[in-house]
């Protein structure tokens, strides 16, 4: 934990804390970039991979085949491959890893989508464990030497000891989703022997559009409250303030329904004699 001084506000002053995420962040998925896989011949640049075929390497096949696609038809994120999740029709793809119960892991992936094809606006579903999150990308400034490759991030709790992500294409289309450089890493550890600590990861998406996530998990049963302040310390909403169970939880943080303009904010989470503090950035 790392800690600083701030100015005061008005006529009171605090310590903000920032809760630095721990120091390992190995690569929890296998292929996650879809390098891996049998050779694929220049003259024939997309390879179709059916449900349960092994081409795609560390990965699953299920709901319907998708296609690998190398830097010989669009140019990928990075390497010479990405995948996009259909090839007749909506597919999907999924990986399990080893999980803890309680533990905070967050997904980064990059998604696109075929350029001029239909429809303009790609439906990609994401499943990471208990949690699912649907996301959108419009193909309209793509082209195949530049594919706009948009980042996101998921940031989720595990309850067992395996956790399954799952990116699914919503689209019944040749042309769904594309997808590129996923991985998961560890954020904060969980709930263990004897009494881990109060743990919060950084508010997902960061920066917060129309609304993110923010996700804690309580050591034991207590109470808790979940603010956010602006840099000057000022209270711009109250987003949770009751007694809880102990275990993980999330919260919604939707800035319009609080009034909350662009802006730097800090999200400070009271509970058992402690406060956590993240700081994140909303756009509007």
């Amino acid at each position: 934990m790392r800690c600083a001084p701030t100015r005061p506000a008005a006529a009171i002053g605090f310590l903000v804390c920032l809760v630095l995420a721990p120091a390992s962040h190995a690569q929890l998925l296998v292929n996650g970039n879809f390098e891996q896989g049998p050779p694929i011949p220049p003259a024939n640049p997309i390879m179709a991979v059916a449900p349960g075929g092994t081409a795609l390497t560390g990965w699953t096949v299920s709901g319907g085949a998708i296609d690998i696609v190398t830097d010989n038809y669009w140019v990928p994120l990075s390497g010479t491959r990405s995948m996009v999740l259909s090839s007749s029709g909506p597919g999907s793809i999924e990986q399990a890893f080893a999980s803890s119960a309680g533990a905070i892991y967050r997904l980064t992936f990059w998604l696109s989508g075929e350029p001029f094809s239909s429809p303009t606006i790609k439906h990609l579903e994401v499943t990471t464990g208990p949690t699912v999150t649907d996301f959108t990308f419009d193909t309209t400034p793509a082209w195949h030497w530049d594919m706009a490759w948009q980042q996101h991030t998921v940031d989720f709790t595990a309850n067992s000891a395996s956790t399954t992500v799952r990116f699914s294409s919503m689209d019944a289309t040749q042309w769904g989703p594309a997808i590129d450089s996923a991985k998961v890493e560890l954020v904060s550890a969980g709930v263990g022997p004897g009494g881990a600590p109060l743990a919060f990861a950084p508010v997902s998406p960061d920066p917060v559009g129309s609304g993110g996530r923010m996700s804690f998990t309580l050591p034991a049963a207590g109470h808790v409250r979940l603010s956010v302040h602006d840099v000057q310390g000022r209270q711009v909403a109250l987003l949770k303030d009751a007694d809880l169970q102990a275990g993980p939880h999330d919260v919604v943080f939707a800035p319009r329904d609080w009034g909350v303009h662009a802006g730097v904010y800090l999200a400070m989470l009271h509970a058992g004699g402690r406060t956590l503090i993240r700081r994140f950035t909303v756009l509007q």
